[in-house]
């Protein structure tokens, strides 16, 4: 059978499906980018395509939509997607004859390309995109299974390549230089990612005791796909990976913690990534431990009933007013999801206003109109058998119970993780100079919000301060030998603490659950 699929700025193209297959199935076949957390399972909502066939057009879930002759899909423009720390030209200069290198940070959801001066180590441009594995799922666990299909491995690890190549040729064009000019190359990622774009397989990262093939640390050659992206043969690329400190503390936080200065100083710093998995580090020049806790992708917008993207019409941020709740979105449209920064806010307010107690239980319009929370009693109702309450006065974007709980479960999570370490270095809060927070949802997290919940312990909340793509800036530091060393020392320096085995993160995790009051 025979399908036409509808990328966004680019002409329609024919391609072939076999019976049985979805649309989801072609569409990773073929490589587009199409947002599917939950990996097929038809939970996540997410994978939604406008398709017309001979019923109209209409929507449709990807994941439970057999492919059919002659459908047309139509698919949405991820080039909408903000990716922080990719914000183009630099404004630095592009200087004639000189060398460059391609520093890479490949995240689970976005991935972000530097092309650096390596005289003046600036960079001259920079290149964000959607990492096309997110049609595979929205973590790491779910890219892992993927890998073990049949030609999974090799499917996603050529996307990976696909998209180096991609954007290697349109910084070049951007700078208006030959790639023959980059001579240098680092990609610093999570374990996992860094396995993919090696042409490792991460099989054993996902079962324990969680062992990586490889925690890198060296020059290595990237995994070459027979043809690259638009059909033509990849040409040969060794790249510097950062060096990872477990299975599921990898390079990104590695070269993150180099960008953050922890080992510079005798202050004691805290660091974490906030993402799918919550990363985090504690530590001065003497010391360091790293940890990583199974948060979900619940601050990512995925899980989440209406979570997207930060791209335009989610809503980024709420708070409270005298007359209800005010929601600011991504660029102010209109309100049409709900992306992390928005979700740790929404769920602040309501924890502050009563309308969710500290069990996590979500009051309905009823409770609500008895109780201090009266005047927010309008904007409860009720979403496919569960209590939501509406962000916006369109009610268009709401949160669920169900929501609700999957934040409580992602912050007792990064919480423990905290106070894991905390009680691991025999520190206390007071011994904590700052709070260092990395990764685009850190950049956009409001602080009082963070607290409010108890994601970061209330005692911190004066000294904490967004970094912002430390993994990014890590990146550009390994282009050169000092950095790989810094990158190298941290790595070796960085004791690993297993939480999954850990007695007294168990505990932790179970006190943590409730919101602070």
């Amino acid at each position: 059978m025979e399908l036409t699929i509808v990328p966004p700025r680019e002409s329609a193209r024919r391609i072939e499906a076999r019976g049985g297959q979805t649309l989801l199935d072609v569409l990773q076949q073929t490589g587009e980018t199409v947002f599917a957390p939950c990996g097929g399972a038809g939970t996540c909502g997410r994978c939604k395509v406008l398709v017309r066939d001979a019923e109209g057009v209409h929507y449709c879930l990807a994941c439970q939509t057999p492919a059919a002759d002659g459908l047309h899909v139509l698919l949405e423009d991820t080039a909408n997607v903000h990716v922080e720390g990719a914000d183009g030209a630099t404004g630095a200069p592009v200087r004639q004859g000189a060398d460059f290198g391609l520093a890479v940070d490949i995240g689970t959801t976005t991935m972000v390309f530097f092309l650096v001066d390596l005289e003046t180590r600036t960079a001259v441009e920079t290149l964000g995109k959607v990492n096309p594995q997110v049609a595979f799922g929205g973590d790491v666990i779910a890219r892992i299974d993927a890998a073990d299909a049949p030609g999974g491995l090799a499917t996603l690890c050529g996307l990976l390549r696909d998209s180096i190549d991609e954007a290697e040729r349109a910084l070049c064009a951007a700078a208006g230089i030959s790639r023959a000019r980059i001579v240098r190359r680092s990609i610093v990622g999570n374990t996992t990612m860094e396995h993919f774009a090696t042409g490792l397989n991460p099989h054993s990262i996902g079962v324990s005791p969680f062992t990586p093939l490889s925690l890198f640390g060296s020059e290595t050659a990237l995994y070459a796909p027979e043809g690259g992206a638009g059909g033509q043969a990849a040409p040969e690329l060794r790249a510097f990976l950062a060096p990872a400190a477990a299975g599921y503390v990898g390079g990104d936080i590695t070269a993150g913690l180099v960008a953050s200065g922890m080992r510079e100083g005798d202050e004691m710093q805290l660091f974490i990534d906030i993402g799918t998995n919550g990363e985090m580090a504690l530590g001065n020049r003497e010391r360091a431990i790293c940890c990583a806790t199974a948060a979900g992708p619940a601050f990512e917008g995925a899980s989440i009933t209406l979570g997207i993207p930060a791209m335009p019409g989610a809503v980024s941020a709420a708070r409270l007013t005298a007359d209800g709740l005010e929601v600011e979105t991504v660029d102010g449209a209109p309100a049409v999801g709900i992306c992390g920064s928005g979700l740790l806010d929404a769920v602040a307010c309501l924890v502050k206003a009563g309308v969710v107690d500290e069990t996590g239980y979500l009051l309905d319009a009823d409770e609500a109109a008895e109780g201090p929370c009266a005047h927010l009693a309008g904007r409860i109702g009720e979403e496919a058998g569960q209590t939501a309450f509406y962000l916006d006065d369109e009610r268009r974007v709401y949160l669920t119970q169900t929501d609700v709980r999957k934040v409580q479960l992602a912050k007792a999570a990064i919480r423990a993780g905290i106070d894991t370490m905390v009680a691991e270095m025999g520190v206390s809060y007071a011994d904590i100079g700052h709070v260092a927070l990395a990764g685009g949802f850190g950049m956009h997290l409001n602080p009082a919000s963070a607290t409010a919940i108890g994601l970061i312990p209330p005692a911190l909340d004066d000294r904490i301060r967004a970094l912002g793509n430390t993994a990014g800036a890590g990146a550009v530091r390994c282009l050169f030998e000092d950095g790989q060393a810094a990158v190298a020392e941290v790595a070796r320096a960085c004791t690993y603490l297993e939480l999954s085995t850990s007695a007294t993160f168990n505990e932790l995790y179970v006190e943590n659950m409730g919101f602070e009051e």
